[in-house]
């Protein structure tokens, strides 16, 4: 029996429903391209080190904004071996070979497990994404800053620029945080209401 008390397996699914398809969007096009957007300013920062304020921990955030987003991709590669529905059981299995009870019993516990793999992978890899993000951004806030004191037109601009990117940088904290946080005070909810 499932959840509901009808009888037949209960698969696991992602919720929302397209939330896989998400997950494959941040660990397959967002994660590599910003990988990619990190170390193109590693060069630019390198070469040029003496017309940026502080290059030393500009480098060090974009190296490890680079490395966080590839982190990224390995996560999300691991967590993807492991998500698939019902369908994609039919097209592996026959339907003869899926009335047997056994087996239907052994593939649901299986396709169970392999759910909760792609649940720790899938967060691991929104740990990097995000982490990679908040770093990204603090990076990018570097680079911005004015070189030196100087009488230069654009310094305010630059400083400007440069606190639009802190803000995000604490804007993507709040924002990676809020959810699991929700959530466990959810739970804390549920569980002082059962008690």
């Amino acid at each position: 029996m499932n959840r509901n008390g009808a009888v037949g397996p209960a698969w696991r699914k992602p919720s929302p429903l397209g939330f896989g398809a998400a997950v494959d969007a941040v660990t397959n096009v967002a994660a590599p391209l910003l990988a990619g957007f990190s170390v193109a300013a590693i060069g630019v920062v390198g070469a040029d080190s003496d017309k940026f304020r502080w290059p030393g921990p500009a480098l060090f955030c974009l190296t490890l904004s680079a490395l966080l987003f590839v982190t990224c991709v390995q996560f999300g590669f691991h967590a993807r071996r492991h998500l698939y529905s019902y369908a994609d059981l039919t097209a592996w299995w026959t339907e003869d070979e899926l009335a047997d009870t056994d087996r239907r019993r052994l593939l649901r516990d299986e396709q169970r497990h392999d759910f909760d793999l792609w649940d720790r992978w899938r967060g691991r890899a929104y740990v990097a994404y995000s982490g990679g993000l908040v770093v990204l951004w603090t990076g990018v806030a570097l680079v911005l800053l004015p070189p030196g004191p100087g009488t230069a037109s654009d310094t305010a601009f630059r400083w400007a620029a440069s606190a639009v990117a802190a803000c995000a940088a604490v804007g993507e904290v709040v924002w990676s945080a809020y959810e699991p946080v929700r959530r466990r005070l959810g739970r804390r909810r549920l569980l002082r209401g059962i008690t």
